[in-house]
């Protein structure tokens, strides 16, 4: 009788042979993981900074058609309540330049954007509007009594706002200082008044009114909602809104001022910093689109004027009595500052901040 040759059975892994194929395998991902993560990042920056080429070219297709930029701010009598209110944003008239013409001529420019008639902009949500990095921007969020007639309002928000300067402005009509106020406004979005015909809103900004340079003046960049809190998350960034905060910022304050101030101080009429601010959730900056619809990535480092360490205000600006902002003379500007105004003939070298 032929015998079958015995068949061997195979040796299963030992325990710690197991733990070294895991240990080897948890290696492998802690090294690939920060990889993925860093390609994603780099893909959602390159989003974030198609979103703003894509602003910054409704700004100039917008100043070919009006000859100026949108209006910043711009008050507007509500008929139902008898009185004026802050209206549209700039980024309502760039719609037309933005592929969103049916929304443009949707919204009904004899009325205020708070009024009921207009209530379907606000909850119309622009995904070029928001920053991929930014995880909050998307959400359709309920604003109880945001309509003038006291109704909810539906609304959706911007990663982006416009460059109103170094500072903020809201002159009333009666100010005695009123125009010393409108001189200081040096950004190329701001406070534009009382217009007797709002239309979709223009300010006295055009192409010759930036003396600094395109290349050199800030138009559009990011303001992040994440760094907020819940409660100004729902109440701020409003992208139908005009007002400083929603889609205006000012550089008071530096880039992502939660990463680089403690204590952080507000100025009389200076706002929220965190809100009124340059921010992003991209690691070690913000993106900013230029008059010369050129984007860049502007580093936390770019040099920006003094703060006071204990109070987290800058420490060579004020302001006195009548609101009006200064400098303390011979005071260093910061880069950042001189970025940001249209007028202001400071020589910035590029290779300051680029």
């Amino acid at each position: 009788m032929i015998r079958r040759p015995h068949r061997r059975i195979p040796r299963g892994f030992t325990l710690i042979e197991l733990l070294v194929v895991i240990a080897i395998i948890g290696v492998l991902i802690a090294l690939l993981l920060p990889a993925v993560q860093a390609a994603r990042e780099a893909a959602r920056r390159a989003q974030c900074t198609n979103n703003l080429k894509q602003l910054a070219l409704a700004g100039h297709n917008y100043m070919s058609a009006q000859n100026t930029l949108p209006g910043g701010i711009q008050f507007q009598y509500d008929y139902n309540s008898g009185f004026y209110w802050t209206t549209g944003s700039i980024l309502v008239p760039l719609c037309q330049y933005m592929e969103q013409v049916p929304l443009f001529n949707a919204v009904n420019f004899n009325l205020n954007m708070y009024d009921q008639e207009n209530s379907t902009i606000s909850a119309t949500g622009l995904s070029n509007l928001w920053c991929p990095s930014d995880p909050t921007i998307s959400r359709l969020q309920n604003i109880p009594g945001g309509l003038l007639n006291g109704a909810n309002l539906s609304m959706y928000y911007s990663s982006y706002g416009g460059n109103s300067g170094t500072w903020l402005q809201l002159p009333g009509s009666t100010d005695p200082f009123f125009n010393q106020k409108m001189a200081q406004m040096n950004g190329v979005f701001y406070y534009i008044g009382f217009p007797k015909n709002i239309g979709p809103g223009v300010s006295t900004i055009g192409m010759a009114d930036i003396t600094d340079g395109t290349s050199n003046t800030m138009m559009f960049g990011e303001r992040a909602a994440a760094i907020l809190n819940s409660t100004d998350q729902v109440n701020w960034h409003w992208w139908t809104s005009g007002n400083y905060g929603d889609t205006l910022f000012c550089t008071l304050y530096p880039i992502n001022p939660q990463r680089k101030i403690t204590n952080m101080g507000s100025l009389a009429g200076g706002g929220d910093p965190y809100v009124l601010s340059l921010s992003s959730m991209h690691p070690g900056g913000a993106n900013i689109a230029f008059c010369d619809g050129s984007v860049k990535f502007i580093k936390d480092s770019i040099s920006s004027w003094p703060y006071n360490p204990t109070t987290g205000l800058p420490q060579n600006v004020a302001q006195d009595g009548n609101g009006i902002w200064f400098i303390t003379p011979g005071s260093p500007i910061g880069v950042l500052q001189g970025l940001s105004t249209r007028n202001g003939g400071e020589t910035i070298s590029q290779d300051a901040w680029q």
